[in-house]
């Protein structure tokens, strides 16, 4: 007979826990021969040999009482305020129990490679990559660590981030469930993660899990994650760049600690590491105060807008489900606001169709 994981914490290794369980009725023996004193006939009683039954119920309070530290109990039921809004904080924020979260350092030869200038991750897609969590201390039960990705640039801060079509597909999901398919990211270490959030309701995804108590000899509890969709795929994050937001949560929501991971999920991610350490170092780098030539001024300097057709044009098409739809209406608006900020004197044609956009989008998202 074994117990199952929910029943027990991460005090004892597996290997401890069934051996302790198994040998119960060795220890009892052993404790009436070498510390019950002759004539005790109340103590001789109380150890005396043990039958089937009552073998079982001694075993059962013995990991009743180390299966948690004290005054601790586990909270099984979901939280009562789970959704995540679209206008996410990802400021830094320690907290009281100076919430942390490490990168485990990686060999060459891994999927995935962290670069501590960006604080970003540049990982397969599939592979599985730690992460450490720490707190100073801990005088709360029923803590909760809850992992969101999130668009980190301002303009797409509120945009939901899922899967793409091809990777939610049946083939792709073998044994997952269907609300589980449109995330991006898994924690397949952690059985007790609950996957919220729903894309079709316009409601942010997110992965919670409680979070356990460190094991003997170090500070830290270790998750695994994997993301399941590459950020180029072009109906999923279409190479808008994302974080990873993780909070340390009370059973009631409330937020004690944030912090912040960039993500990359490519097919190079070593390549890609390297670049985007240059590019980074390249403009940090750049010159600033120098003096620049300046064009003549009988020089024209073409405004870029005169050949261009700013008649207005109405198209009709039926896309399958209300996300993709949005999808496309959103991706309009930002090729209208790339013309407003490329045309600012004449530009009305792009602020009236950047309003009738937004309109449809207010009205498919009620």
């Amino acid at each position: 007979m074994s117990f199952h994981d929910s029943e027990l914490s991460d005090i004892l290794e597996n290997d401890a826990r069934e051996a302790l369980y198994h040998n119960v009725h060795d220890i009892v023996e052993y404790v009436q021969g070498n510390f019950c004193e002759p004539g005790l006939s109340e103590i001789g009683n109380t150890f005396s040999p043990l039958g089937n039954e009552e073998t079982l119920n001694l075993k059962q309070e013995i990991f009743n009482d180390l299966s948690l530290p004290s005054n601790v109990s586990y909270q099984q039921e979901l939280p009562p305020v789970y959704t995540v809004p679209l206008k996410v904080c990802n400021e830094e924020y320690a907290g009281p129990y100076n919430f942390d979260v490490s990168i485990i350092p990686n060999g060459s030869k891994n999927p995935w490679v962290y670069s501590a200038s960006l604080n970003k991750v540049f990982i397969d897609m599939g592979a599985h990559f730690p992460v450490d969590f720490r707190l100073n201390s801990r005088d709360l039960e029923g803590l909760y660590v809850r992992v969101t990705p999130s668009f980190s640039s301002l303009q797409h801060s509120q945009e939901l981030v899922f899967r793409c079509v091809q990777h939610e597909q049946p083939q792709f999901n073998k044994d997952v469930p269907p609300h589980v398919r449109q995330h991006i990211i898994r924690c397949p270490s952690n059985d007790k993660a609950f996957y919220l959030g729903d894309r079709d309701n316009n409601q942010r995804l997110s992965v919670l899990f409680p979070l356990s108590y460190p094991q003997a000899g170090t500070d830290a509890v270790r998750e695994m994650f994997v993301f399941v969709c590459k950020s180029s795929c072009p109906t999923g994050m279409n190479r808008k760049p994302i974080e990873i937001i993780f909070t340390l949560e009370k059973y009631d929501g409330e937020i004690l600690g944030r912090r912040i991971l960039n993500v990359r999920i490519c097919s190079c991610p070593k390549r890609d590491k390297e670049k985007e350490e240059k590019d980074s170092v390249s403009k940090s780098t750049a010159p600033t105060g120098k003096k620049r030539k300046l064009e003549p001024k009988d020089k024209k300097i073409p405004s870029g807008d005169e050949s261009k057709d700013k008649n207005m044009h109405s198209v009709t098409i039926e896309v399958p489900g209300k996300a993709n739809i949005l999808q496309i209406l959103k991706f309009s608006q930002d090729l209208m606001a790339g013309e407003v900020m490329r045309n600012p004197q004449k530009n009305e044609q792009y602020v009236e169709a950047y309003k009738k956009l937004q309109a449809q989008v207010n009205q498919l998202q009620q």
